[in-house]
């Protein structure tokens, strides 16, 4: 491959890695909105005496909630694996030439980030116990 090729090829990655950062950074604004719905509007029904069936309904929301949530946090790290794959790729294509610096950094690390995961799922999770658990428990004491 020839020089030139390869960085276009390259840039074009980052591209498409940018790309996908900024769809599941709307996508993770959105579901933080959510969490924050859903918190929000169990702790109204709660104050308006809500019954069983509002307090299932709002059980599901909030379950919605959480697996949206968990969806985004595996769609984010398939994003960076599947890029740091990508350039792998394009530095097996590429022979004698070598990608960027950063780019050669970026594969080494695999794109995956376990603190990152396990942080989203901490935060969806504690947004669902959030929304539940005051309509289920007496939070009052």
């Amino acid at each position: 491959m020839e020089l030139m090729e390869s960085a276009w090829l390259e840039m074009g990655l980052w591209d498409l890695f940018q790309q996908g950062r900024g769809a599941n950074a709307s996508f993770a604004i959105a579901m933080v909105i959510a969490v924050w719905v859903a918190a929000r509007f169990s702790s109204v029904a709660l104050e308006k005496g809500v019954n069983v069936v509002g307090k299932v309904i709002l059980t599901l929301f909030a379950l919605s909630v959480l697996m949206g949530g968990m969806n985004i946090v595996q769609s984010t790290e398939v994003v960076w694996t599947a890029h740091a794959n990508a350039l792998a790729g394009l530095d097996a294509a590429n022979g004698d030439l070598d990608l960027s610096s950063g780019s050669q950094v970026y594969v080494e690390s695999g794109g995956s980030n376990s603190l990152r995961m396990i942080a989203g799922y901490v935060f969806y999770i504690t947004g669902f116990l959030t929304a539940t658990v005051q309509l289920w428990f007496d939070t009052s004491k």
